[in-house]
């Protein structure tokens, strides 16, 4: 725990100088600080997982990329669900942008919070945690829209990068 605490609070002042307001008052991710983001979430996420003794998650930018397109897509439809407008799972929209394995988990939120508030929240739900502890798991992929009001649509999706991998931890 106290290993968490620590990566958490170095993760919060680490992103503290990441994000820009406006004149209107609104915190903006800005495009620059997109990589320290998803390091930061990457370094929290794995600090839970090494509580439990699950092997750290290595980014993944086709999760990423399948993880943006969908906050993308649930900002349009104006709700943080799994489906995509099109009806495709996180499993296929992690397949269509190249990711070869099995997704096992996917969270989605729609709130004002930067990333250290909703892993917060993600990982005070129970089955969101037990996804990230998933010792299976190998990589992860986070994404994000923000609307001009600031709200945020998160996605994170976790992965086992081969499916060879998942079937002989299921077995």
């Amino acid at each position: 725990m106290w290993r968490l605490m620590v990566v958490f609070t170095v993760g919060m002042l680490g992103l503290s100088a990441c994000v820009a307001t406006t004149g209107d008052g609104v915190e903006r991710i800005t495009g620059g600080e997109a990589n320290a983001i998803r390091l930061n979430q990457l370094d929290l996420v794995n600090a839970v997982r090494a509580q439990v003794g699950s092997p750290p998650l290595t980014l993944s930018s086709e999760l990423t990329a399948a993880a943006e397109t969908h906050a993308r897509d649930i900002a349009s439809q104006l709700r943080a669900w799994n489906f995509g407008s099109d009806r495709s799972s996180p499993q296929t929209r992690a397949e269509r942008a190249g990711f070869n394995g099995i997704v096992t988990s996917e969270d989605v939120a729609e709130t004002f919070m930067g990333n250290t508030e909703i892993f917060q929240a993600w990982i005070s739900n129970a089955r969101a945690r037990e996804a990230m502890q998933n010792p299976a798991a190998t990589h992860m992929g986070l994404g994000w829209y923000q609307e001009a009001s600031g709200k945020l649509w998160w996605v994170m999706d976790i992965g086992a990068a081969s499916r060879a991998v998942q079937v002989a931890t299921a077995e």
